[in-house]
């Protein structure tokens, strides 16, 4: 046999050093502070977020409902309508967060004010969604240089919950029918217009869902745990900008106001005329951006009955389709009968491209076949400034001498040591086995 080389076992650990190298990101789980849900209860709160400390990148960011030992709620039980974490910068810090003078950190838009302002979370298909945002990229958070002088940098979290044990129509409370809730005066006071059918107007904070007769359900403390993956923020690393696109926005040019209404109704289609029953709503859309942007991200949000939500480019080329995942079991993630995930799109860097001005086309579409109340069809979008060609490929190279020169390190100080304990075995009186 010839002298001892590097084994097979040995390249792999290398490898697997390199590829620790190379993922440096770290994960922490938080949870929200308790809430209280009993049937047909709505919890619809604000709470302070916690989020790791300083300038980091956020690399993903996803939300569940979880009881006291940390087990997840399936959507059966306790129905997630959205979750949103919402970035602001605040004066203090007091226990009641409608007392503390907060400045808006929204996304990049595109709506109108403070609607849609969240830079992550959705509702009810977090729990096999992809969100992880692809390399070099990230959402930059903590920058000092960004936060107003006397402010501080705080995230907000918005849970909205509907608990459906023991309901008479689970469908009606998730949708929010304002019938289910026996709703007729407004959160203000006001009366409940006649087209109003449903949506969040009659299923806010501390609202009950109509129950089956003699049910009496205890209750329970149940909490939004979110884990964060993140990278101390560096040069290497690229912030993207986020949008959130509203099929309800109905305006027809760039110059007009956003006119984002974020829910609609899904009318039940004629059954004499349609033989497949499907609902498609069209709205147009323009980002704020100054220069061509490359498109790194793009994920749909969809209520139950949601079939897809896709977004195209002026001239027709599709940009992503995000389809609607529907679960078939009864286990947290597989519910039947709910939209447990929704696909993401990840094109290759630099291959989808919008220029300044262009023209966004996105359709929804939801089964029609019966009514449905208080739906959504939003899209987000995570766009970066492109790479100059020369800054790519430098990069690049930069990046792969790194690990090749790790790599080398590493072979090298194995070699050095598989000889240290060949001549120590031959020391102490082992034989080598190509040795005579």
């Amino acid at each position: 046999m010839g002298k001892p080389g590097v084994s097979r076992s040995f390249l792999l650990v290398v490898w697997c050093m390199v590829c620790v190298v190379a993922v440096s990101g770290e994960i922490k789980t938080f949870r929200s502070p308790a809430f209280t849900l009993g049937p047909g209860d709505v919890e619809n709160n604000y709470f302070w977020m916690e989020l790791p400390p300083g300038h980091i990148g956020i690399k993903s960011f996803n939300g569940e409902v979880v009881d006291e030992d940390g087990h997840p709620v399936p959507l059966s039980e306790v129905y997630l309508h959205h979750w949103v974490a919402v970035r602001a910068y605040v004066d203090n810090k007091p226990t009641d967060i409608s007392s503390t003078d907060v400045s808006s950190a929204r996304n990049a838009g595109i709506c109108q004010s403070e609607v849609l302002p969240q830079f992550f979370g959705f509702g009810s298909e977090t729990r096999r969604t992809d969100y992880h945002i692809p390399e070099p990229y990230v959402i930059e958070t903590g920058n000092p240089e960004e936060i107003p002088e006397g402010y501080k940098e705080q995230w907000i979290l918005n849970v909205h919950a509907i608990d459906t044990r023991g309901t008479v129509n689970p469908r009606h409370c998730v949708e929010c029918l304002c019938a289910a809730y026996n709703v007729s005066v407004t959160e203000y006071g006001s009366k409940v217009p006649e087209e109003y059918v449903g949506g969040l107007g009659c299923c806010l904070h501390h609202y009950r869902c109509a129950l089956k007769e003699g049910v009496h359900g205890t209750k329970r403390n149940l909490y939004l745990q979110y884990t964060v993956e993140y990278v101390p923020m560096e040069p290497s690393l690229r912030p993207v900008r986020l949008y959130i696109i509203d099929i309800t926005d109905d305006r027809k040019s760039v110059e007009e106001t956003p006119r984002c209404k974020v829910e609609y109704d899904v009318l039940p289609c004629d059954r004499s005329k349609d033989i497949v029953c499907r609902d498609e709503k069209h709205a147009l859309a323009w980002l704020p951006e100054e220069n061509v942007v490359d498109v790194i991200y793009v994920v749909g949000h969809l209520h139950g009955a949601g079939v897809s939500i896709a977004l195209h480019g002026q001239d027709g080329r599709e940009i992503c389709t995000s389809y609607a995942m529907y679960g078939t079991g009864n286990e947290a993630g597989n519910e039947k009968g709910y939209v447990v995930g929704l696909g993401s799109c990840y094109p290759e860097i630099g291959s989808q491209k919008i220029k300044p001005g262009e023209k966004l086309h996105i359709k929804s579409v939801y089964k029609s076949d019966e009514l449905h109340t208080g739906v959504m069809g939003l899209v987000g979008i995570l766009v970066a400034d492109p790479v100059a060609e020369h800054h790519r490929s430098s990069s690049y190279w930069k990046i792969t001498a790194a690990v090749v020169t790790v790599a080398v390190a590493v072979v090298v100080i194995g070699i050095s040591l598989s000889r240290y304990a060949h001549s120590k075995r031959s020391n102490m009186g082992y034989q080598s086995v190509d040795q005579p």
